[in-house]
């Protein structure tokens, strides 16, 4: 039997609208307005420390490739020393070769590392970003172990004994200002968070401060930490005595010259290389500036 519907293609016979099925589309429940405004709040200030704590990390990371490669030329420029000493060059600022030089004191301790922001963050923020689920960004205060070396007129912080090289630039013993921290210290408004992240197994706080930076060290007793003080203000008056001609008297190893010669190297090196990024993100910032105010660039042939 041939049919009104005989010409027509099978492919087009439910192209018509009406011919084509309903389906049902699901129904999204409503979220409560609490979640979403938190949501809004936190979401871009996790971005913010994020990218803050990232461009740290390609700061420290270029700085620590800057000084890698300029490292040879570090050790190269002190080799006129006395050859009573020859030995222990061969390991330049090595861990092991500042440990056979008898150092003043030397020990491991803890290193407090907190992003940019934390400390200004309030508190239901500093509990959110300590949460196990954000844990993995880093954006909450950390502990780091260190090995503290105090040689000559500087102190040093390695890894471990194995280091081939500090982390970060020595510190200065001329310029220093430590102290042991209490809880109930007026001067830790913006780090009182630090006894809540205090590693196990420490039950004290001592800082060293050198030109408006602080350092936080953890140790297992309020002793050791009490040791560190003094043997860190000892350090402070020799370098002193020293600096200013009163010490002719008192004899000094020849391999602590050497080695406070390469200490104030590296400082000399790190410090320009600070003021190498801090030049290039100063002329990033008047870029973007510049950029924001003049408008987009033109692009092409007819712009």
């Amino acid at each position: 039997f041939r049919t009104s519907f005989d010409h027509v293609a099978p492919a087009r016979l439910y192209d018509s609208p009406r011919s084509r099925p309903i389906r049902s589309v699901p129904t999204v429940p409503s979220l409560p307005s609490k979640p979403i405004l938190c949501t809004l709040f936190f979401y871009p200030l996790t971005i913010i420390m994020s990218t803050v704590e990232l461009r740290r990390r390609s700061n420290a990371a270029t700085a620590d490739r800057a000084s890698a490669s300029s490292r040879g030329g570090i050790i190269g420029s002190s080799s006129a020393a006395s050859s009573s000493t020859s030995s222990t060059r061969r390991g330049g600022l090595s861990a092991k070769a500042l440990l056979e030089s008898s150092p003043s004191h030397d020990g491991i301790v803890l290193k407090l590392h907190v992003p940019a922001l934390y400390p200004f963050l309030p508190t239901c923020l500093q509990r959110l970003l300590a949460s196990q689920w954000l844990n993995v960004l880093h954006l909450s205060p950390r502990w780091a172990e260190r090995h503290l070396i105090l040689l000559g007129k500087y102190c040093y912080r390695f890894t471990d004994t194995s280091a081939s090289s500090p982390k970060g630039s020595p510190v200065p013993m001329e310029a220093i200002n430590v102290r042991i921290c209490d809880k109930g210290d007026d001067d830790l408004d913006d780090m009182r968070f630090i006894w809540d992240y205090l590693p196990p197994g420490c039950s004290a706080v001592f800082t060293v401060s050198t030109f408006g930076k602080t350092q936080y060290f953890a140790v297992s007793a309020r002793e050791e930490a009490t040791t560190w003080i003094n043997s860190l203000r000892e350090a402070r008056q020799a370098a002193i005595t020293r600096s200013m001609g009163h010490a002719s008297h008192v004899p000094y190893p020849k391999s602590w010259e050497y080695y406070d010669a390469l200490g104030t190297s590296l400082v000399n090196q790190k410090n320009r290389i600070r003021k190498r990024l801090e030049e290039s993100n100063m002329k990033q910032m008047e870029m973007s500036s510049f950029s924001d105010a003049a408008g987009p660039m033109p692009r092409g042939y007819y712009g």
